[in-house]
């Protein structure tokens, strides 16, 4: 966790930043392609297979392959890169 994240109290779960890459202990990749609000766009992956783009809303869970994902949090700031916190499901 950077300094940004421990500043505004991130809950535990998966840290994507916009436009960034986080990958869960599955090796299931996530990558933040958008936040509009409480409205991600979020592309999921692993492996080799191809990507899938789900639009989740904070606090529903969506269904991605086998598993669903839950976007917890949405953090930004001003003048600071926005963060998504994903799960715990």
């Amino acid at each position: 966790m950077d300094d940004y994240t421990k500043h505004v109290g991130a809950p535990q779960g998966l840290l994507i930043p916009l436009g960034g890459v986080a990958t869960d202990p599955d090796g299931v990749n996530y990558a933040v392609a958008a936040i509009d609000g409480d409205t991600v766009e979020l592309r999921c992956w692993h492996g080799e297979e191809p990507a899938t783009t789900v639009h989740a809303v904070k606090g529903v869970p969506v269904r991605v392959g086998e598993r669903d994902v839950l976007i917890s949090a949405v953090l930004t700031e001003e003048g600071k890169r926005p963060w998504v916190v994903l799960g715990p499901a």
